[in-house]
């Protein structure tokens, strides 16, 4: 047998086996079990890399001054309340009864913990384990893959003047919201200096400009959202004026750090899913390939709302999918279709649902 190095067996041939050891195609189907061999190569190869950027939403720092025993519990409650309003979207999780039980076990459920900076304690937590607590007592969880959204910020200095806030701003303002959004585990973009200069925007530009246009710019540049905000100041006492454009919703908020707040309120009310597993039919067309094929069922398996996908057959183009889901229809089609990966298709047969892959 040929093998990695290690004595590991090559992805392709570990799938091989799996797929022969467990599953029994006509013959038929032979080049449809020859396809999802090749599959399962490229979405272990795929799934590793796909690991790396998601938001970290199962590590907190938190307070570590009490090195005492329950310093340290009290360290990893406080840590884990982080941890679930980032993967629940609800902010004062502290004052939820139902949670109680889950913070009261804070170490029950750490994996690691060290030492960082400024006198904090930076802790990682089984995320798996909290899932199943979450979803066996009813809870909502937030999928780790979220609308990604842009912010142009622009800031008044003393000089009555302004400037647009870039990627690479070390003033607190800037510091202050992205730890809000890192808090929410909301993933935000900032334009760099180069992005303001090849689509002509400055401080008047986003003060006086159409929110529409600076949308479809951050749409362009990768977000899926968009956060316009006009501050009187770049200090930590700095109010900002808010704009946030989400698919067809808009809505305006004042204060610092609303504008990421807000956003993530909403992004949670649409996306968060609750209550038991039930089986969906849903059917994928615009598959071409086998780097089609890899995409779609990588990208559904990384829907936490999602527990199993498996794919029921092939026609043409089309591709049928069973997915083991919590949530209903509406939520499911909005997590699909946020990322615009995939687009609503309309009904098909027996109601089930129907998408197009986007390429």
């Amino acid at each position: 047998m040929a093998r990695r190095r290690g004595g590991v067996p090559s992805c392709g041939i570990l799938c091989d086996n799996i797929m022969r050891q467990y599953f029994w195609f006509p013959p038929r189907f032979s080049r449809h079990a020859a396809l999802l061999v090749a599959l399962c190569a490229a979405l272990f190869a795929s799934s590793l890399s796909h690991a790396l950027t998601r938001t970290e939403i199962y590590q907190a720092l938190a307070p570590y001054t009490d090195r005492s025993e329950a310093g340290q519990t009290a360290a990893f409650q406080t840590a884990l309340k982080t941890v679930l309003v980032r993967v629940t979207g609800a902010r004062s999780v502290d004052e939820d009864g139902a949670l109680a039980p889950l913070i009261a076990n804070a170490r029950r459920y750490v994996q690691q913990y060290r030492q960082a900076a400024d006198g904090q304690i930076w802790v990682a937590f089984d995320g798996p384990a909290i899932e199943r607590w979450l979803t066996q007592n009813g809870q909502p969880l937030w999928g780790r893959d979220r609308p990604a959204t842009f912010v142009w910020l622009a800031a008044q200095n003393a000089a009555q003047s302004g400037t647009v806030i870039t990627a690479d701003d070390t003033s607190e303002l800037k510091a202050a919201i992205d730890q809000a959004a890192s808090q929410r585990g909301l993933p935000l973009q900032w334009p760099s200096t180069l992005d303001l200069q090849r689509n002509h925007i400055d401080y008047a530009g986003v003060v006086a400009g159409s929110p529409a246009t600076l949308a479809e710019i951050a749409k362009r540049l990768g977000a899926d959202g968009v956060l316009i905000g006009k501050a009187n100041g770049n200090t930590a006492a700095s109010n900002v004026r808010w704009i946030h454009l989400f698919q067809d919703r808009s809505s305006e908020y004042s204060g610092m750090l609303e504008g990421v707040n807000r956003a993530a309120d909403l992004y949670a009310s649409l996306f968060a899913a609750s209550g038991s597993l039930a089986a969906v039919d849903v059917e994928i067309s615009g598959v071409a390939d086998l780097h089609d094929y890899a995409a779609i069922e990588s990208f559904l398996e990384s829907q936490t709302s999602i527990s199993h996908v498996s794919i029921e057959s092939f026609s043409g183009d089309t591709v049928r999918v069973k997915l083991a889901m919590r949530g209903s229809a509406e939520s499911l089609q909005r997590a699909l279709t946020v990322s615009g990966h995939l687009r609503p298709a309309g009904a098909g047969d027996n109601g089930i649902q129907r998408f197009q892959l986007h390429h």
